[in-house]
């Protein structure tokens, strides 16, 4: 694997190391105060209230579906292209995952076609848009359909961390929650910080986080100043609660807890946290560099007359997660070729992604078919990832370049 150049990897230094190493000779591993700073860290650097850190991006959409109350009975929306913890979660709940199609100026979910879809089958539970690549969706006008028709948005900034969109005259940050009720983050060691694993939910709402942190663990509640037995009032999908006073027994017991719901074991570790922490403080040069060679890219393959460049928007400053270049008239088999020689020549490109309804499970649950969403499905057909991540040297982007420019021919 030394001589072979992913489509993404990690970028680690001594100063992230000896974070790691500091919290191994401390006296926390997971739960201490490791979590509690790399959640400051982010809460701060996005202007938002809440970041909760948890074991993975998967877990903190499920979480933020929980806090929502999605369950049997309602439906979620989210983008056709997507990995497939963006429908999973809705899915975990009990919910229906259904897909609108994506606009293919930017490939992520089309307001038009959510629009449309609301028109034709009602409002859902939840939409989750997903950034993708890095480039934010449409937040302001999924956010505006949100507030006339009722339903709840939880934006999937999983690629997007570092990103910002400009609302009329201000710029806002993926993930920042101005448009969405909570929004997640994932630290994977190909997104743009990593901690190994990880993920973190992220609000501006207190009952949606303090829904967040008693599911992320196991359902429990260990504030002793009042009990709250929350609920779900499935008519209107609110919160609700009842309290009553703790006992002098129950004030005075450390080691007493309610388990209000039954919740999950989705806590992140102190390990995790300091290197996402240490990660973070320098997110400014991962995205400057990934911008870097995003731009190169662009420059090399624009006179490739094979070639379709990946989205490059107006009013967006994406953190770029993936360069996804499209192959005119291409073949799925002749995608397969290209895809074995870029191989031999040691560069790993993947393709992102297979439309999540096409997948077989849920063709045999959901009995969708291709056709349902015709844009991503263009874009699944003719797609490869190519190598963008920080750490790559120039020889290895003028390797990739040279070599692409070679087999769209």
């Amino acid at each position: 694997m030394s001589n072979t150049i992913p489509y993404g990897r990690q970028f680690l230094t001594e100063e992230d190391i000896q974070c790691v190493v500091d919290v191994l000779h401390g006296d926390w591993l997971t739960s201490g105060p490791a979590v509690t700073r790399f959640e400051n860290v982010v809460r701060e650097y996005l202007g938002v209230k809440h970041a909760i850190a948890v074991s993975n991006g998967t877990a903190a959409l499920h979480l933020a579906c929980l806090a929502l109350g999605v369950q049997s009975g309602d439906v979620g929306i989210t983008s056709a292209l997507t990995f497939l913890a963006s429908a999973n979660c809705i899915a975990y709940c009990g919910g229906t995952p259904d897909f609108v199609d994506v606009d293919p100026k930017t490939y992520c979910l089309s307001p038009d076609g959510l629009e449309e879809y609301i028109q034709k089958n009602g409002a859902p539970k939840v939409v989750i848009p997903v950034d993708f690549a890095g480039v934010p969706a449409d937040l302001p006008r999924i956010w505006a359909l949100a507030k006339k028709h009722g339903f709840s948005v939880i934006e999937d900034a999983a690629h997007s961390v570092g990103s910002a969109y400009l609302d009329e005259t201000i710029w806002h940050k993926c993930g920042a929650c101005v448009h969405s009720d909570l929004a997640i983050l994932s630290f994977h060691p190909v997104k743009t910080v990593t901690a190994g694993e990880g993920g973190m939910v992220l609000t501006n709402d207190d009952v949606l986080a303090e829904r967040v942190r008693m599911f992320s663990s196991h359902g429990m509640q260990r504030n002793l100043q009042q009990f709250d037995t929350w609920s779900i009032d499935n008519g209107t999908g609110e919160v609700l609660s009842s309290s009553s006073s703790p006992t002098e027994e129950q004030e005075k017991a450390p080691w007493l807890y309610q388990q209000q719901e039954l919740g999950f074991n989705y806590r992140i570790t102190d390990i995790q946290s300091a290197l996402g922490a240490s990660q973070f403080s320098r997110l400014d040069d991962f995205v400057h560099r990934r911008r870097e060679i995003f731009d190169q890219y662009q420059k090399a393959f624009s006179s490739c007359p094979n070639l379709v460049l990946p989205p490059c928007l107006n009013k967006t400053d994406p953190a770029y997660h993936l360069y996804v270049l499209r192959f005119k008239n291409t073949s799925p088999l002749k995608r397969v070729e290209i895809c074995l020689r870029l191989r031999e020549e040691g560069i790993l490109a993947q393709v992102h992604y297979i439309p999540v309804y096409l997948q077989p499970w849920y063709q045999r649950t959901y009995g969708y078919e291709a056709g349902k969403c015709p844009e991503a499905e263009k874009i699944y057909k003719n797609c490869l990832s190519i190598p963008l991540y920080p750490s790559m040297l120039d020889e290895d982007i003028n390797k990739v370049i040279r070599v692409i420019s070679e087999v769209s021919l």
